[in-house]
């Protein structure tokens, strides 16, 4: 059996519209994990009341530090106004485990870089504490009294993530690799290359 030692990133897809989400393995549970923000960049893991037993749960490892756990849920499908049907369906679900940052640079130093990166085609600006979004959309955020789309850099164990947060909600995590000061290594993607260099 490979290693399951560690905090593992819940890794999302574009259809999650949950919270970022972690999980360890203690013996034969996996425990469901939340983050709360202890002080500054500083995060901290909040155990959840949802756990599972390993020993219970179909799972693969898509390398040493990727797993791909399976569950079963509904499929609802709409046919027509009167008429939709239901599926048991299979859902996989990947988890990477986070390592310390590899950086000899403070959080104050990084949040002063900018770097470019591209995944599938996107470019992802990576621009800490700087809104993100287009001039017509923070128009509009204006007028809705919404704050927009940033970047906040955090930490989890030693781990920097740059965390997408909109209207002051985190949302999901990107996960530092390692950083200096003309590139850095991002993981936490959900199709591969599962980690992309950003200049």
């Amino acid at each position: 059996m490979k290693n399951l030692n560690g905090t593992w990133l819940k890794i999302k897809t574009g259809n999650d519209y949950c919270r970022p989400e972690f999980i360890e393995f203690n013996d034969d549970q996996i425990i469901h994990f939340e983050l709360e923000l202890k002080s500054g960049n500083e995060l901290s893991k909040v155990r959840t009341e949802w756990s599972e037993k390993l020993s219970e749960s179909k799972y693969e490892f898509v390398n040493d530090n990727r797993i791909r756990i399976f569950r079963m849920g509904k499929t609802y499908t709409v046919l027509s106004e009167t008429e939709s049907k239901t599926e048991d369906t299979e859902f996989a679900t990947d988890y990477e485990r986070i390592v310390p940052t590899k950086t000899e640079l403070e959080s104050e130093k990084i949040e002063t870089l900018e770097f470019k990166a591209q995944w599938n085609k996107e470019k992802i600006p990576l621009i800490f504490n700087k809104i993100l979004d287009s001039k017509v959309i923070q128009e509009m955020n204006k007028r809705m009294k919404r704050n927009g789309r940033k970047l906040v850099l955090e930490n989890l164990q030693g781990t920097y993530f740059a965390s997408i947060f909109d209207n002051d909600i985190r949302e999901k995590l990107i996960g530092i690799k390692e950083i200096d000061e003309n590139k850095a290594v991002l993981f936490g993607f959900p199709e591969r290359p599962y980690e992309i260099k950003a200049e």
